[in-house]
């Protein structure tokens, strides 16, 4: 069964960016749409993809109407990722928020876990999860276990360290601040973070395994993050000689 096209807002819009992704995306949209929360739209922004990309996203909206595609004829880059998400959080209908990266996998009850939580607990904007880390066949070769605790703590530890994954995250679409709009500003998802934070807001993880994070030799990480310490780094490197540079 098809599922139809909403007539009026859904509880969850599930955000994805996108660029030259076709080796994982049908896999990491598969698991979103398969969740047991069905009532959520699913945004993707596809920053102008070379490859298969596309093709793969207008396949899955034939079959589930809750996808909203948006394309930029141009690939803006990662030195405009804020913008770029940007772009899909301003079509964004839902309660809540859940991102999404196009290499990942969702378990399937994660957005319905995530949802019961911030449901419970209105003063939290945002959470995040534990994630199991995958390889690029799907092994599971490690896991990130978070803790519960208090967003105080965190706030102070934000400091040293991203406290969040970030393909894990649901936050309330709601201003950061009276008069400021919900948007992301810069190329990291840190910036974010750090700006909920000033602006008085409470974010948390909770203990649950509800993400498969894909170590990607080929994803932003492996680009463009810093690798000399990063403990997966020998998986980021193993496919070297097929990365897209």
């Amino acid at each position: 069964m098809i599922p139809k096209k909403m007539d009026t807002a859904p509880e969850i819009s599930v955000l994805m960016t996108v660029y030259n992704e076709e080796r994982f995306l049908a896999e990491s949209i598969e698991s979103v749409l398969n969740q047991t929360f069905t009532d959520f739209e699913f945004i993707i922004v596809n920053d102008g993809s070379t490859d298969n990309t596309e093709n793969i996203i207008k396949e899955y909206m034939e079959k589930d109407k809750r996808i909203v595609y948006i394309k930029n004829e141009v690939n803006k880059g990662f030195e405009n990722l804020g913008k770029i998400v940007n772009m899909g959080l301003e079509k964004c209908k839902g309660r809540y928020v859940a991102r999404m990266d196009a290499d990942d996998i969702c378990y399937p009850n994660r957005f319905e876990i995530q949802h019961n939580y911030l449901e419970k607990h209105p003063k939290i904007f945002l959470i995040g999860s534990s994630v199991d880390v995958i390889d690029t066949k799907g092994n599971k070769i490690d896991e990130i276990l978070k803790k519960s605790y208090p967003s105080l703590l965190l706030k102070y530890r934000i400091a040293f360290s991203n406290p969040f994954v970030h393909t894990s995250i649901m936050f309330r679409n709601e201003e950061m601040s009276e008069g400021v709009a919900l948007r992301y500003d810069g190329k990291a998802e840190y910036t974010f973070f750090v700006m909920l934070f000033y602006y008085g807001k409470k974010l948390e993880n909770i203990k649950d395994v509800l993400v498969k994070y894909r170590i990607n030799p080929r994803g932003l990480m492996s680009r463009y993050g810093d690798m000399t310490n990063n403990k997966y780094k020998e998986f980021y490197e193993e496919e070297d000689e097929e990365k897209n540079i």
